[in-house]
């Protein structure tokens, strides 16, 4: 059973991990405003929390795994950097594949119907 939440943004606390490459993630950006909350969203899955900065990167790890099919990870100029890895060569190994894919989706899935899409 996957688990959906949301949390106030703190840097202190939570890390953006899709917006950069850096291995450890970067600190999510505080609400300018007292009066506008910003939200970190969470889906607990197949035994993996996934951590997003907005409802954007939410609808982007959505439409990775609604592939089946990736094209490599290789890219030029990244050869002997191995933390130069986008966010989705850095997931546990046999989540983007069958049973566990659909759960992902369908979490993510939760996440946008109960906090909207971007």
């Amino acid at each position: 059973m996957s688990r959906v939440w949301r949390e106030i943004a703190d840097p202190k606390k939570h890390i953006d991990y899709m917006s950069t490459r850096n291995e450890g993630g970067v600190p999510v950006d505080a609400s300018r405003d007292n009066l506008i909350e910003k939200w970190v969203y969470f889906a607990d899955v197949c035994n993996f929390t996934f951590q997003f900065a907005s409802t954007y990167q939410v609808q982007e790890c959505k439409e990775y795994f609604l592939k089946s099919v990736h094209t490599s990870t290789r890219e030029e100029g990244h050869d002997l950097e191995h933390y130069w890895h986008p966010w989705y060569s850095k997931l546990p190994k046999g989540i983007n594949k069958g049973v566990k894919r659909e759960k992902v989706v369908k979490a993510l899935d939760n996440i946008l119907s109960k906090w909207g899409n971007p």
